[in-house]
């Protein structure tokens, strides 16, 4: 999940995590309710939090047909510096189930942003419980309404959802003045100028020492290692798939990453770009043929990507050529035939049609707006007269209220965890701060983390990659990561160890129900082959 900021070409600058997933179709297994249970924990916070203070209960599930015991555990770490200096007091909510042969599986999870908290893919997809939507992915009325989840990911893999510096209860620690102490930050928006969390290589360096703190206290460095993220999420998985080998000796045995940002060059455009345009083409035109805006093509929720084959080598021909200044006749024609829009739209924006334009043109005689979350969502258009959506998606407005809503009732009703502090699900100045010329690499002046995975990939041969995408996610269209793929060139060794899921859906395919269960199925193969 992310911000919902835009650019000046109305592409959405919010890339993450955001982001949830998986739901059997119409299977709704007779789990027994997850109690708080008594907590082993001291006494609870009033203020900032206490990296002693844990809160564990014990609970149960219905998992894989039979009903199975689990420890919740809601605590802090703080971390610090090689110089034992403080940068940071980071949340989290572990789940682990017992295994007496200690070889269970660990996944850390992330969200996005940056400047969102785990709580999307916690309470959307992969934790015991999940907040429920609507089939089809819309928000159902509040209040938010939390059911057990029976394709909880728990069921092969112990989690441990992480809350970023400046996200959930996670906060940035710094040396007070006089004695240089660790002094707690008296809100979850440092300066930007003193922020030691808020960037590209501090946010991986930060995470990569969580987890080696997690590992290290709770003694699970034997465990196969995994990591998985949403949006900006999967961009901090692919970094720290590196970083972790390299400085801090954890080697993953596989990455999920979820609608994932991989190279920015690819999403952020302008009227001399290339590949962002052709990214966005066939998730236009699967949106365009599911609100029947379009007929060039007969689109699939069974599949959606043998569907858009045909749109995909479109993309990288006709389009892209006419895109670079090729005089190549009626790529114009075509493209608007694809996008279901107007003829003078696709002119007069000479074929790079911003998402927050797409969004509002696509429906505009009927006053309705498709989300740039999910193209397939309808919302009612608060400014049909304008050209372009400005004020933020209204879904992910929507969305926001009943995970928040969840999120704090689970915490302190489900797993006894008391605090004063408030819980930041998406901090828009997280973002706003974000510096993002210390991940830069090179000279095109986009970070990107494609190098990084390349690179964690070719030294460790054995770890498996899987990406997965929403059709009708706009922020971060699938097509992106097909084209960084290929552009990775790996190793023919290697090459299959990476694979690309699209589901129907959007930036968070798993709040429909069918995406939800290919999602878990295909995880779980995953799994199985990873091990």
């Amino acid at each position: 999940m992310c911000p919902a900021k835009t650019n000046s070409h109305g592409v959405c600058l919010a890339v993450t995590v955001l982001v949830c997933s998986l739901l059997l179709t119409g299977v709704v297994a007779a789990a027994q309710a997850a109690k708080p249970g008594k907590a082993d924990s001291k006494p609870t916070p009033t203020g900032a939090l206490d990296a002693a203070y844990q809160s564990v209960t014990q609970h149960q599930l219905r998992l894989n047909g039979k009903v199975s015991a689990y420890t919740a555990t809601a605590g802090s770490l703080n971390i610090t510096d090689d110089n034992g200096k403080p940068i940071g007091n980071i949340f989290y909510i572990s789940y682990t189930l017992k295994d007496e042969t200690g070889a269970r599986p660990l996944t850390f999870v992330f969200n996005g942003g940056p400047g969102a908290a785990s709580a999307y893919l916690h309470l959307g997809a992969l934790g015991p419980q999940r907040v429920e939507f609507a089939d089809n992915g819309s928000v159902l009325p509040m209040p938010a309404r939390l059911s057990d989840n029976a394709q909880s990911w728990l069921a092969f893999t112990d989690l441990v959802f992480v809350d970023p510096i400046g996200t959930g209860y996670s906060r940035e620690l710094k040396a007070a003045a006089s004695d240089e102490k660790p002094k707690q930050a008296d809100d979850a928006s440092p300066a930007a100028q003193d922020s030691h969390a808020w960037g590209v290589a501090e946010d991986t360096d930060a995470l990569a020492r969580f987890i080696r703190s997690y590992l290290t206290r709770e003694q699970r460095w034997l465990s196969p290692v995994y990591l998985a993220g949403e949006s900006y999420g999967g961009f901090r998985v692919a970094r720290l798939s590196r970083l972790l080998q390299a400085d801090f000796g954890v080697a993953p045995s596989g990455l999920v990453l979820i609608s994932p940002a991989l190279d920015f060059s690819l999403l952020w455009g302008d009227e001399r770009s290339l590949w962002p345009w052709v990214a966005l083409l066939p998730s236009y035109a699967a949106a365009a043929s599911v609100h029947r805006r379009s007929e060039a093509v007969k689109y699939s929720a069974e599949d959606p990507r043998d569907v858009l084959g045909e749109i995909e080598a479109v993309a990288l021909s006709d389009y892209l050529t006419g895109l670079a200044g090729n005089k190549t006749k009626g790529w114009l024609a075509q493209a608007g035939k694809l996008t279901g829009l107007s003829s003078d739209t696709v002119e007069r924006w000479r074929g790079r049609i911003p998402p927050a334009r797409f969004a509002k043109a696509l429906l505009a005689e009927q006053r309705r707006l498709v989300s740039l979350y999910d193209a397939s969502i309808t919302l009612i258009d608060p400014e049909p007269a304008a050209q372009l959506l400005t004020h933020g998606d209204p879904y992910l407005e929507q969305l926001n209220a009943p995970v928040a809503a969840a999120m704090n009732h689970y915490v302190r009703d489900r797993l006894a965890f008391k605090t004063d502090l408030p819980y930041q699900l998406l901090n828009d100045e997280v973002f706003e701060s974000w510096n993002w010329r210390s991940g830069l690499q090179g000279q095109q002046g986009f970070v990107e983390a494609i190098a990084d995975l390349k690179q964690a990939m070719s030294i460790n041969s054995r770890m498996r990659v899987m990406i997965v995408h929403g059709v009708f996610d706009l922020v971060t269209p699938y097509f992106a990561s097909e084209i960084a793929i290929e552009q990775m060139a790996l190793d023919p060794a290697i090459k299959e160890n990476i694979a690309l899921k699209v589901y129907h859906g959007g930036h968070m395919p798993y709040l429909h129900q069918r995406s939800r269960e290919a999602l878990y199925k295909d995880a779980v193969r995953f799994y199985r082959q990873a091990d």
